[in-house]
């Protein structure tokens, strides 16, 4: 079965996974569904994160690193440690972990919103943020989405999510609104600039292994 094909499932729930050969960071998607797919078959967490699961996969293949991937998944992986899929990004040891998520702005302080799951962990946040921004306002088709890392100021700080909270690496929870998921195009240009920016953090980090050269084309 093609990863397409799996990420536009509908009815059954699979755990996807994807290797990667930098381990020092993982992408995570622990609430992905297809396009007009509104609702998880998950009580706990009942709505999706329409194409999530396709901005994951983007960003890890941009950074050549590992992603876990929950479609149309039965439980809430992100807030039990006990799930497959926080096992499997446990497994992994990263530095840093990755998650994507989507919002409808009904709640939504801002258009992209990152936190670090805590207070005490805000510079991290702070810091992804203001270089994502000052690389989407030079990219016309996002220029005009509101970004924060805040932690004080953003709506979804994450603070009940564990895989985000764990003191094993640095997370970033980051929330992304419908238009720009809907859309490959601008999704494609986000995860290009974010990777990006995380390969800057890796560098610093001492982590940067065999990451591709994406700033071609």
């Amino acid at each position: 079965m093609r990863v397409k094909d799996i990420l536009n499932e509908k009815e059954n729930s699979i755990l996807l996974y994807l290797p990667g050969k930098n381990r020092g960071i993982v992408v995570g998607v622990p609430h992905h569904a297809p396009q007009e797919v509104l609702v998880l078959p998950n009580q706990e967490h009942p709505v999706s994160d329409e194409n999530a699961g396709f901005i994951g996969a983007t960003l890890a293949h941009l950074l050549n690193c590992p992603v876990i991937i929950a479609c149309n998944y039965f439980m809430d992986v992100n807030k039990h440690r006990t799930s497959d899929y926080y096992k499997r990004i446990q497994s992994l040891e990263p530095t840093i972990l990755v998650e994507i998520h989507g919002h409808s702005r009904n709640k939504a302080r801002f258009d992209i919103e990152i936190s670090p799951g805590s207070l005490k962990r805000n510079t991290w946040s702070l810091a992804l943020a203001a270089r994502l921004k000052e690389k989407l306002v030079n990219e016309p088709l996002l220029q005009d989405y509101t970004i924060s890392g805040d932690f004080s100021k953003i709506y979804f700080q994450a603070t009940r999510t564990l895989t985000i909270t764990s003191p094993d690496w640095i997370a970033f929870h980051i929330e992304l609104p419908r238009p720009m998921r809907a859309s490959s195009e601008q999704y494609l240009l986000f995860c290009k600039n974010l990777a990006g920016v995380l390969k800057e953090i890796l560098a610093e980090l001492g982590e940067l292994e065999h990451l591709p050269d994406q700033s071609a084309g």
